[in-house]
């Protein structure tokens, strides 16, 4: 076969090409240094790297979360060390107001104290973190707490109603009847109320049918007695500042949680005039909606099908529930709980009608510091200092139940400042009681911390483990790539060098 010029220099020049895009790649490597720079380069060994780097990104996400999880925890933790420190000096307080050799000025005197403590308090309470207040739900554009007016009553025929306090008053305001009667009743009843603890007092007639006591700055209305009158009863002069001398009451100080709450039962939204009532019971986590694809007749045994979504309506689950004769509701078992559904008339639900449940998710907001394994942050203040409030439904705030701290606060206040030891005494047990509530709140937030302090620590290492993995794949040798890049140039040169000598040759040359 002829070798012509056309041949050699068009195999040379391939061979130059493919030589300097040898180089032409290492040196891409070199700048970069990485050996896989594009999928071309190793595809399977691409695959690997991107999966590494979602890994990473997901576990940069996981450590973030976990850092501002931990920075809202520390934040909530040091708020309720706080919160520690004036309870440890309100018990001491209460302790110097419940014995019997001081005078009734010292008592009044560890009031003001016990006024100022009871409001630093509830400015705890009300702590922000970032702009955000940590103890209110996820109602966290709004404090947790407001101050107003609430009273306190050892009296039954009191206990349980419905009262509305509106106004101001200068320290506790003690409210007796010189006569039995009724508020809300047919007959006028007279009234004397005190704002010095019982030193003086003024004397005021409810005109029948009136629900409202007025205190001259302040106002106590009874809306319920309207309908149903509350019978009161007359004190005992030789008892004036008892709590149980007839029908006392002391009108005194309270915080009000505006916040939100995560007790049951949840609430649930009906769409569909053929159900009648549902009500769910458990433990949901996000709003779940069931529908009935078929007609459902309550009225008879059988097995009925149902679609339930915990995603807003993307997907959808099937169950099954079961009818039986005689009755007119079936239980639905969902994730979470279950719901008690009942038809509207003639035991029937029409098919497309559905409900939603809805739970209350005051302690929903927070963090996923891991996949799949979420942290709250949020707190329900109401569960931790209690106050007044006003849930869902109701129509009148009510004092949250026990363990109270503001309640129990409130009352050691107005005991204080009506010089009733026993009250103090008492007072100072319930003290004791809310610091070990508090001890308990604070352990769960250090526990949470604990937890997402560990949790940065093993995703940290778990990032550089990954990290470290996918530089063995993806990375390049510098010591071997440089090797290489020397080889290269060198062959590159060497073949240049030899190609131009031998296209410079000709006939001409042997002549």
């Amino acid at each position: 076969m002829r070798i012509t010029h056309n041949m050699m220099f068009s195999n040379m020049t391939s061979n130059m090409n493919t030589i300097l895009g040898n180089y032409m790649e290492s040196g891409i490597q070199m700048s970069s240094q990485k050996r896989v720079n594009r999928p071309s380069d190793d595809p399977t060994s691409t695959v690997r790297i991107f999966d590494y780097r979602a890994s990473i990104v997901a576990n940069d996400t996981f450590i973030n979360n976990s850092k501002e999880a931990d920075s809202w925890l520390k934040s909530t933790d040091g708020a309720l060390q706080q919160a520690q420190g004036i309870l440890t000096r309100i018990t001491e307080l209460a302790e110097q107001a419940s014995t019997g050799t001081i005078t009734p000025e010292n008592r009044m005197q560890i009031s003001f104290e016990l006024e100022q403590l009871f409001d630093q308090l509830m400015n705890i309470a009300n702590t922000e973190y970032n702009g955000t207040h940590i103890f209110s739900g996820h109602k966290t554009d709004i404090p947790a707490y407001q101050r107003g007016l609430g009273i306190m009553t050892e009296t039954a025929e009191f206990k349980g109603a419905n009262a509305v306090v509106n106004g101001s008053v200068p320290q506790t305001t003690m409210v007796r009847f010189p006569q039995d009667g009724q508020i809300g009743g047919n007959a006028n009843l007279t009234y004397e109320y005190s704002k010095d603890g019982g030193k003086t007092w003024v004397t005021k007639t409810l005109n029948a049918g009136d629900t409202t006591l007025d205190l001259d700055g302040a106002t106590i209305d009874y809306p319920d007695a309207k309908k149903n009158p509350i019978q009161v009863h007359a004190y005992d002069a030789n008892q004036l500042t008892s709590p149980t001398n007839g029908s006392m009451l002391y009108v005194r100080r309270s915080a009000y949680y505006q916040g939100d709450d995560n007790d049951n039962p949840p609430e649930v939204d009906i769409f569909g005039a053929s159900i009648g009532k549902a009500e769910a019971q458990g433990n949901f986590k996000t709003d779940v909606q069931i529908k009935f694809p078929k007609d459902v007749d309550l009225t008879k045994d059988g097995t009925v099908e149902f679609l339930y979504s915990t995603d807003n309506g993307l997907t959808w689950q099937t169950g099954k529930a079961t009818t039986t004769q005689g009755k007119n509701s079936l239980r639905v078992v969902v994730p979470g709980g279950y719901i008690d559904v009942e038809a509207a008339a003639n035991g029937k639900i029409n098919a497309g009608d559905q409900f939603v449940v809805r739970p209350n998710r005051a302690q929903e907001t927070g963090f996923e510091i891991a996949p799949g394994d979420f942290v709250e942050i949020t707190n329900d203040g109401k569960d931790i200092f209690g106050g007044m409030y006003k849930g869902k439904g109701d129509k009148y705030a009510k004092v949250v139940e026990d363990p109270n701290i503001f309640e129990t606060i409130s009352n050691l206040i107005a005991y204080a400042q009506t010089n009733n030891q026993d009250g103090c005494g008492q007072s100072l047990e319930d003290m004791r009681k809310m610091s070990e509530h508090l001890l308990t709140s604070l352990a769960r937030v250090g526990g949470k911390s604990n937890r997402v302090t560990v949790n940065t620590s093993v995703m940290e290492n778990h990032r550089d483990n990954q990290t470290t993995r996918m530089s063995n794949i993806e990375d390049a040798n510098l010591t071997d790539l440089l090797n290489k890049i020397s080889r290269q140039q060198l062959t590159y040169q060497a073949v240049l060098q030899s190609s131009s000598m031998i296209m410079r040759m000709n006939l001409l040359n042997f002549i």
